[in-house]
């Protein structure tokens, strides 16, 4: 998951949204791996519906190559296959030295490189998937990832881990999770993840005279924090204890869910369990922080401001591992901690984003290539400059990502404590209608308890549940 997005609850992942598709044609020599993929003039400015000479789009691959698992890498013809994800400028130059490096050392295959909007993304990938002209990589969220499993457009490669006896024990856990069926398939590999720890402004607790967060914090020390460094003139706040965004359970309502006692999912994922006590008041929790506390602003004036916390209007921020480069940006000195306990402990979210393969490539020998090269220490390491994302490989999540910047560790860490973000059938119309409930009635307005909404709510949810 890479910085730039908005998620399925509609939260920004960034500032920039590019609104024409850039395609980079990662080829880093020419002669000795001519194809019959397209040339580089041809696939600088791919429309969003037109697709490019490439194995995913034409059908035509050498005879020779075969949908079986490859002995050793890959030992098909030349080919180009196309790669596609969701990012923004910054990520393209990112993108293309993994993909030249990727090409260096495999000469046979070139990768093309086609980068959209969060929203492009998802238009240009299901338009793609109707025309049978779906790229042969992409990226998926690991939340989305059932929806897609279900409409068999993904291809297994599980017979590609054994093959290659590919040993998924170097990724994160909870990454290769998401992507693992209940029958043993896999069907991606994950590329990255992002969690959720407390960001919090330097300068506002040096002036204030109070310790940064550490690892003792629980929700009583960040509330009295919160109102020591809430600041108002003349009934008017001009500086906010705390911020986060609303908008998608990842951000923190989730957490504070967990960290109640409470859950989202029953453990099928066939109905929510979100109408008890404990999960009522986590969310209650978040509530309150704006309308009782006043410690936070409320969605309305944060649609007027933006992020407090990027714009040094809020000491503490409870944001993902995806805000790193904005807050560098920001020219502020700010520090990471980690997410205060809770009644029932300390617990955070992890999203991934995998890499999955289209399951009508002519050219899955060389996806799988390009997927296992994705979550390789070389490709890996590049990605984390972005500091967009949390690396997935072990090795390096443990070694150059938690000491590239002060606060890496934190994130690094945070995986020992962290629950995936919930990922199911249906997952779009759950959220979305959940999502509306709670804007409406607890945190843009509290016009109800977070139990009253929920209990409201929660039997539209299990309906959609129950209709998948």
């Amino acid at each position: 998951m890479l910085a730039s997005r908005l998620a399925p609850g509609g939260r920004p992942r960034g500032v920039t949204a590019l609104l024409a598709t850039v395609t980079l044609l990662a080829a880093a020599c020419g002669g000795s791996t001519a194809t019959t993929a397209p040339a580089a003039s041809s696939a600088a400015t791919t429309a969003p519906t037109t697709a490019p000479t490439t194995a995913a789009s034409t059908g035509v691959e050498s005879p020779a190559t075969s949908t079986a698992p490859s002995p050793a890498g890959y030992t098909g013809p030349p080919v180009t296959i196309k790669y596609s994800i969701w990012g923004d400028p910054q990520e393209i130059t990112n993108q293309k030295a993994i993909a030249d490096a990727f090409h260096a050392a495999n000469p046979a295959i070139t990768v093309d490189v086609d980068v959209s909007d969060w929203e492009a993304y998802w238009t240009k990938l299901q338009t793609g998937l109707a025309g049978g002209a779906a790229p042969d990589v992409f990226a998926m969220d690991g939340p989305l990832f059932p929806d897609y499993h279900a409409r068999d457009v993904l291809l297994d490669l599980k017979p590609y881990v054994d093959k290659d006896a590919y040993d998924l024990t170097q990724l994160a856990d909870q990454g290769v999770k998401d992507f693992t069926t209940s029958d043993g398939g896999q069907y991606g590999l994950p590329r990255d993840l992002n969690t959720i720890a407390l960001y919090y402004n330097k300068k506002m607790f040096d002036a204030a005279g109070i310790a940064y967060p550490d690892d003792t914090w629980d929700w009583a020390k960040l509330v009295a924090t919160a109102k020591q460094l809430t600041k108002t003139d003349g009934g008017k706040t001009t500086q906010w204890g705390f911020y986060t965004e609303t908008t998608d359970m990842e951000n923190y309502w989730s957490e504070l869910v967990w960290q109640n006692g409470g859950d989202i999912m029953a453990p099928d994922n066939k109905t929510t369990v979100l109408d008890t006590d404990q999960a009522a008041g986590g969310i209650q929790f978040l509530q309150d922080l704006i309308w009782k506390d006043k410690v936070m602003p409320d969605p309305a004036v944060s649609a007027e401001t933006g992020d407090a916390f990027e714009q040094g209007q809020a000491a503490m921020a409870a944001n993902g591992s995806w805000q790193v480069a904005t807050f560098d940006a920001a020219g502020f000195p700010y520090g990471v901690a980690p997410l205060p306990s809770g009644p029932a402990g300390r617990f955070t979210s992890v999203n991934p984003t995998g890499a999955v393969v289209y399951k009508a490539s002519k050219a899955p020998d060389a996806a799988w290539e390009f997927v296992k090269y994705l979550a390789s220490p070389p490709a890996q390491e590049q990605l984390m400059t972005l500091k967009a994302s949390i690396p997935v490989n072990k090795e390096v999540l443990a070694g150059p990502y938690s000491s590239s910047w002060e606060g890496a560790k934190v994130f690094a860490d945070s995986l020992t404590y962290a629950k995936l973000k919930p990922s199911f059938k249906g997952y779009d119309e759950f959220t979305t209608t959940l999502q509306n409930e709670l804007d409406t009635n607890v945190f843009n307005a509290a016009n109800k308890t977070a139990k009253e909404a929920l209990a409201s709510v929660v039997p539209q949810l299990n309906q959609i549940l129950a209709g998948q």
